[in-house]
């Protein structure tokens, strides 16, 4: 099984009353997340189900991925990946769609630098950046760790080797 685990792009600051809930992408958000979009897309990306955190930045996020490879499903949020997203918490979403094969998590940081650290046991912590996106594959016979780096785009990288995630 192939995840996929998808920081938003940029989103508006923080500016009281509008609750972080709220915020939505930034003009610079939707244009640079478009040629992210894009890049998953002709890196071969075809998830079969794309799940996200139903905070605002997220799901427009997860709206311009799916319209980049002409996603014909829903896009389904899911609370569980609101910020407080975990390995545990990844662990009950996939036991909810066994039979997929590629899966796209929408979500936030620290959460998803964390799940990636964990699941590829890197020596140290690493954070996504907004707009990056990290494919992940795991083994057949499912919970054994570490699962493997396919690719992760960020700013103009590609990047294939864990060990480059420590530079």
């Amino acid at each position: 099984m192939r995840i996929y685990l998808v920081r938003h792009s940029e989103a508006v600051d923080r500016v009281p009353p509008m609750p972080d809930a709220a915020r939505y992408l930034s003009a610079r958000g939707r244009v640079s997340f478009r040629e992210m979009a894009r890049r998953f897309r002709d890196s071969g990306g075809l998830p079969t189900r794309i799940l996200t955190s139903p905070l605002i930045r997220a799901v427009q996020t997860a709206e311009i991925l799916s319209e980049a490879f002409r996603y014909d499903g829903d896009i389904i949020l899911d609370p569980r990946l609101s910020p407080g997203f975990d390995v545990a918490k990844l662990g009950s979403v996939l036991d909810d769609c066994p039979s997929e094969k590629e899966i796209a998590f929408v979500g936030h940081e620290p959460d998803l630098g964390d799940i990636l650290t964990r699941l590829l046991s890197l020596p140290q912590r690493y954070a996504m950046r907004k707009g990056d996106i990290a494919a992940l594959d795991f083994p057949v016979s499912g919970g054994a760790l570490p699962v493997d780096l396919a690719w992760l785009l960020t700013g103009d990288r590609r990047i294939e080797d864990p060990a480059m995630l420590a530079t």
